[in-house]
């Protein structure tokens, strides 16, 4: 059988305009938000669809060469996979658009940790220092409490929630991202969630029921990293508390 002339049979299969400048979008959304000890989902689809794309180019450039039907089929099946992974990351881009700094982690519950001295342990023995208070609330929380297997946690300020930069208490955004489809964090999660956010990364509020320190004040978990040590703080929580910065929520 004659082979196929390339110029006819390979110019279709180069990825489009289009799917570059998805692409390019797509690295200019994740590529500059903050490296994640798991990762983004969003930036790990990211990476398969870098990667089919890399792979379309290759067997395009051998297609080219030889003409091989062969490479021209494998080409036309990486650029429908390729379609197919675009189309579900456009919509996972769509569906969380409202949050414009948002970045996303996996968070699976950390199996060594089941109560109050075992988190301090844990968090100790991988470089964190605890404040006093944070220790009080540890030793308050529901360590009975079931957990799911895996947490999506997002990143997110009030300004992102309320599309405003007006002053907002803790009521109002736990109210406002209940409404947005998320959750408050189960407050057992936390230690799991200070030990896989990045140690240098900028203070963060954990988004949880607001727990009573010794002295009965209402506060909040705090990641934040101080003259180079990473520490779990705490943070104002009672619901008439002004919320600034940027706070972890669940993502259903």
């Amino acid at each position: 059988m004659e082979n196929l002339k390339p110029q006819q049979n390979t110019q279709n299969l180069e990825s489009d305009k289009s799917a570059d400048l998805f692409m390019q979008e797509v690295i200019n959304k994740f590529r500059k938000l903050p490296k994640l000890k798991r990762g983004s989902i969003c930036a790990e689809k990211m990476d398969e669809l870098e990667e089919i794309n890399n792979s379309i180019r290759l067997a395009v450039e051998e297609a080219t060469k030889t003409g091989s039907i062969e490479k021209i089929e494998e080409a036309k099946k990486l650029q429908a996979e390729f379609n197919e992974k675009a189309g579900e990351l456009k919509q996972l881009i769509e569906a969380t658009e409202l949050f414009v700094g948002e970045f996303v982690m996996e968070i699976i519950p950390d199996k060594e940790i089941t109560s109050a001295e075992t988190a301090i342990k844990k968090l100790e023995k991988e470089g964190y220092e605890i404040t006093s208070y944070a220790e009080d609330m540890l030793a308050k929380i529901d360590w009975e409490e079931k957990l799911k297997d895996s947490y999506e946690i997002i990143s997110i300020t009030a300004a992102e929630l309320f599309g405003d930069t007006e002053s907002h208490t803790y009521a109002e955004m736990k109210a406002k991202a209940i409404e947005k489809g998320l959750e408050l964090v189960p407050a057992k999660l936390v230690p799991s969630i200070r030990l896989n956010y990045d140690k240098k990364g900028f203070g963060i509020s954990i988004g949880t029921k607001a727990i009573a320190e010794r002295y009965g004040n209402l506060k909040l978990f705090f990641c934040y990293m101080d003259r180079s040590v990473p520490w779990l703080y705490t943070t104002s929580g009672g619901d008439d508390s002004g919320c600034f910065g940027t706070f972890f929520f669940v993502r259903k």
